[in-house]
C-alpha cells in the first residue's frame, strides 16, 4: 500500500545528499532540472537561478493553476566538533522514532521539505490535482535575493501556497519575500514606552 510519508522522506533524503548552502544551489538546480526532464515536465528558469516546474492537471480535478513555492537553499551550521564540509558532504538523516534529525549539523528541512512535498505530489500518478507550478527560489536564507530578483513571467498561477512554514495544518499566505517598515512621529507631553509609541502611531 502506498505510503505518502515515506515517498516524501525519500525525496527529502535524496535532496539532502546534495550540498545546497545559500549561493551554492548549482547542484540542486541540476538535480531538479534532471527530475523535470525525466518526468517530461516543462521547466523554466530566470537569470537569478529560480526554477518553475509545470505539472499538468491530472484526473478529474478542475480549477486554476496552483503555485507551490519553497526555496532551494538551507542554513549550514554544525557543532564545533563536527568534521562536516557543507561544500561536498551530504547531510546525514537520522530517524529516531517519530523524529528526523541530522548528525551534528542542521537538517535542511527549511526548506528542503517543501521541495520533497511538491515532487512527491507531482509524482503520485493516482492523485487528482489542477495544473501545478512548482516554484523553487534561490538564496532565501541570506537575503531573499532569489525572490526579490524573480522574473514575474516565470509563473502564470494566481494562487500561491508557500510551503516554508513550521506549523502543521496551517497554510502560509505569503512568499519568500519581505519588507522593512520605518515609522517616525513627533510626541509631546509624557514620555511613552516604545510599545505605547507604536500603538499611538497605529491609532
Amino acid at each position: 500500500m502506498p505510503n505518502p510519508t515515506e515517498d516524501i522522506l525519500a525525496y527529502f533524503e535524496a535532496l539532502n545528499r546534495i550540498p545546497r548552502c545559500s549561493k551554492n544551489e548549482a547542484g540542486v538546480i541540476q538535480w531538479l532540472t534532471q527530475w523535470a526532464h525525466d518526468h517530461r515536465f516543462d521547466l523554466r528558469s530566470d537569470a537569478a537561478g529560480n526554477l518553475v516546474i509545470r505539472v499538468p492537471a491530472r484526473g478529474s480535478a478542475r480549477g486554476p493553476t496552483v503555485v507551490l513555492q519553497g526555496h532551494m537553499d538551507m542554513v549550514c551550521e554544525k557543532t564545533p566538533d563536527s568534521p562536516h564540509d557543507f561544500t561536498r558532504d551530504p547531510i546525514r538523516c537520522i530517524r529516531k522514532d517519530d523524529w528526523l534529525m541530522a548528525d551534528k549539523t542542521t537538517l535542511g528541512a527549511d526548506n528542503g521539505i517543501a521541495i520533497a512535498l511538491a515532487l512527491a505530489l507531482a509524482d503520485t500518478p493516482d492523485l487528482a490535482h489542477p495544473a501545478l507550478e512548482l516554484l523553487f527560489t534561490v538564496d532565501e536564507e541570506s537575503g531573499l535575493s532569489g525572490a526579490q530578483k524573480m522574473d514575474a513571467q516565470l509563473i502564470t498561477g494566481k494562487i500561491l501556497i508557500n510551503l516554508d512554514s513550521e506549523d502543521e495544518g496551517c497554510f502560509t499566505i505569503g512568499c519568500s519575500g519581505g519588507s522593512d517598515t520605518r515609522i517616525s512621529g513627533n510626541f509631546s507631553g509624557r514620555r511613552l514606552a516604545p510599545h505605547q509609541r507604536l500603538a499611538s502611531l497605529i491609532a
